[in-house]
């Protein structure tokens, strides 16, 4: 599966986990235990170590991380020299 696929559906589902979260009912004693939260924090630390290590193997630029406040969905080709990012993966 490309990596493109692969970052959006992880985030899909940690969106999903949020959403969740919200519906359910929880009281002081089992916040931290709940499954849903559990997933969300899982899934938020792997979408920002995926994020910070999505980088194009030609010109080393992030795909993600373009800037402090400018972050983009990945894509298959690079987003600065255009080169195939899931071509050569090692």
């Amino acid at each position: 599966m490309k990596r493109s696929v692969q970052f959006k559906i992880y985030l899909g589902l940690l969106l999903l986990c949020i959403i969740g979260f919200q519906f359910q009912v929880t009281t002081v004693d089992d916040f931290f235990v709940n499954p849903v939260y559990i997933g969300g924090m899982v899934l938020a630390i792997l979408l920002v170590i995926k994020a910070l290590g999505y980088t194009c193997q030609k010109c080393s630029r992030n795909q993600i991380v373009q800037g402090f406040f400018k972050y983009r969905l990945p894509t298959s080709k690079c987003y600065n020299c255009g080169h195939d990012i899931d071509q050569h993966r090692t």
